[in-house]
């Protein structure tokens, strides 16, 4: 040390390099754990699945805003609110179809609202909506559909499905891309204002037809009609240019028609006649109960009754069956976790048969990498997996509640189920080819209300409840898979108390139940 050097200085300088170190850890490893964070999960969940596509800046701009309905924004917000105010009468049921009018606002959104209020207590649930109208510019055979990403209104842009979209062009020989029809069309356009106030988050798949047969409309449509995130809607107006009474009894005949399930609307009857004969097709099929909500005309609305078109509005839903129970949540879960494993149950497979194989041939826990995997098997999801041979049990294990990316938690209990199932040895190599994998989707859970042991086995769906039975620290789990060895309700119940850890006539009033639903993957999905 120079004679010169203050000690005091050299030791301040060493704490603040010392300072700076910890500083310039402290963040790397902070940054290093953010970027684990997002390899290893998405914040999404798979029970919330909804099918996507990467957003395309192609928007089809309004064009009959300022005609048909208000162009600035606040004056439409203000009048749809005001149709969407009016006193209705509440459906029976979820409308899977409606019959809506396109006219302009002032002759008929009176109509048009009281199909719209029909929606207002699910509009959480519809993320999809199927919009079908005429061509009033364009003639052409067949059914257009557009190349546009989004459809614009003055209260906003709505994204097209152009997933769902595209497999209905795929599918449908009569459905082709035609940007045409769709440029100056007002019969879907007018629509949707109504349905960005009353709906939350949605997609929107729109075709035009022309000449078509109704059956071939009802061929397209017949898939979505009972999907449970999806509202089809017809788009249609009724008698043109007669005198008042005269389309009053024209109209009312149509009314009939569609109330009896009559797929025998003439032309002059509507301008959307294929569209109402493809709807009451579906109907007959798919045992659609039709209810009328309302039936004017611009005689009624804003126009004289020297010459009027009709306006009426109608809803499709599913016939009551008193052996069937409600649609609640689970349901919906449900459908969502099949809509995903449609799209990535082979790649949520491929990753079981891949961990499995390096656990037991190498005892390795196998990571799937986003290079190598689609995205949205990074979305969080809770899943068991079981390994059987000549449908004997041969290990399962799961995880309850979503904690991690759903592609990493299916390859964890592949590697736990063949290494780590207590109730089984570790697999061997030479049974690999004889292991058939199961994976299991777990929705969320629902806590079963009971008074008692009898009235919660009233309770018990066999066949569709997964259940989870609670008595302090003590827990048992069983998939719905189990009510293939237990199809009795209460021999199903005394082996999951077992499993908890109780005596089979164990019962106590601090008992808890839970109830799920599960969506199986195997080789054949």
């Amino acid at each position: 040390m120079s004679i010169n050097e203050d000690p005091d200085n050299n030791n301040q300088r060493i704490a603040n390099y010392v300072i700076i170190g910890i500083l310039l850890v402290a963040f790397l490893g902070l940054n290093w754990w953010s970027l684990q964070t997002y390899l290893s999960s998405n914040s999404k969940t798979i029970n919330n699945f909804q099918i996507s596509e990467d957003e395309m800046p192609n928007t089809r701009e309004p064009a009959v805003a300022g005609i048909f309905y208000a162009s600035e924004l606040k004056q439409l917000d203000k009048e749809v609110k005001h149709y969407l105010a009016a006193q209705y009468r509440p459906g029976t049921a979820r409308p899977e179809i409606l019959i809506v009018p396109h006219a302009g606002y002032v002759y008929s959104a009176p109509v048009a609202a009281q199909a719209y209020l029909q929606l207002q207590n699910y509009a959480d649930n519809i993320k999809n909506v199927i919009l079908v109208g005429p061509s009033h510019r364009v003639a052409f055979n067949g059914i257009a559909a557009p190349t546009s990403d989004e459809f614009k209104t003055p209260l906003g842009n709505v994204k097209v499905n152009r997933q769902m979209l595209e497999q209905i062009v795929e599918k449908n020989p009569e459905v082709r891309f035609f940007d045409a029809a769709h440029k100056q069309e007002h019969s879907l356009e007018v629509q949707l204002p109504f349905l960005q106030k009353v709906l939350n988050k949605f997609q929107i798949v729109p075709l035009v037809y022309g000449n078509v047969a109704p059956e071939a409309l009802a061929k397209a449509l017949e898939p979505y009609v009972t999907d449970k995130n999806t509202i089809i809607i017809i788009s249609a107006d009724l008698s043109h240019y007669f005198d008042y009474e005269t389309a009053r009894g024209m109209d009312g005949k149509t009314a009939e028609l569609i109330e009896q399930n009559r797929p025998e609307l003439e032309n002059h009857m509507s301008c959307g006649a294929t569209g109402i004969n493809a709807v009451l097709l579906l109907a007959q099929s798919k045992h659609l109960r039709p209810e009328t909500l309302e039936l004017a005309n611009s005689g009624d609305t804003a126009g004289d009754k020297d010459s009027v078109v009709g306006y009426g509005a109608w809803a499709f839903t599913e016939e009551q069956n008193t052996n069937s129970e409600p649609k609640d949540r689970l349901d919906i879960e449900l459908q969502n976790l099949q809509d995903f494993a449609k799209f990535y149950g082979k790649d949520l497979y491929e990753i079981a048969k891949q961990a499995l194989s390096e656990a037991v041939e190498h005892n390795n826990r196998f990571k799937p990498s986003r290079s190598d995997w689609p995205d949205r098997v990074f979305d969080k999801g809770a899943a068991f997996v079981t390994l059987t041979i000549n449908g004997k049990l041969r290990g399962c294990i799961g995880t309850v509640v979503p904690h991690q990316a759903v592609g990493l938690d299916v390859a964890d209990n592949a590697y736990d189920a063949a290494m780590q199932d207590s109730r089984f040895a570790p697999v061997k190599p030479e049974e690999l080819p004889q292991i058939s994998i199961s994976i299991s989707l777990l929705t969320d859970y629902d806590a079963v209300d009971f008074s008692s042991e009898e009235d919660l086995l009233s309770q018990i769906r066999p066949g569709i409840d997964g259940l989870i039975i609670r008595d302090g620290d003590r827990q048992g789990l069983f998939l719905p898979s189990v009510w293939e060895q237990l199809p009795d309700k209460r021999e199903f119940l005394n082996n999951l108390k077992i499993k908890a850890g109780l005596s089979p006539s164990y019962w106590s009033d601090n008992i808890k139940v839970y109830r799920f639903r599960t969506l199986e993957i195997k080789n054949e999905n």
